[in-house]
């Protein structure tokens, strides 16, 4: 099971991610104002996405990524990545495991 799951060309779906610290502890993430969501090729030299993550700045410690069409066009293994900003601060997260299911054709 990877950590973040989806079929190859869905969107429309809300994806809730929770930011965690080193320890585990889920991340105070109220400073952080905006956030991208960056899935790339297990060697990393390929971006598949650069998505804008919603619900910054959060009290909760989590973001959102809203699928949009034309963001999951790919299938296989990938690695992702946040990395979150604000006023002269950044956090980049732990590396996440990503699988895309193929998509059966009718």
């Amino acid at each position: 099971m990877a950590d973040i799951e989806f079929v190859e060309a869905e969107y429309g779906d809300t994806y809730v991610i929770t930011i965690k610290d080193e320890n585990g502890v889920d991340a105070n993430i109220s400073a952080y104002t905006s956030g991208v969501l960056l899935i790339n090729d297990l060697d990393l030299s390929t971006n598949k996405l650069n998505a804008t993550l919603t619900g910054l700045p959060s009290s909760n410690s989590k973001v959102n990524w809203v699928m949009a069409n034309g963001q999951t066009n790919y299938n296989g293994n990938f690695v992702a990545q946040i990395q979150l900003s604000g006023s002269s601060i950044t956090k980049n997260t732990k590396m996440m495991s990503v699988k895309s299911h193929r998509k059966l054709s009718t």
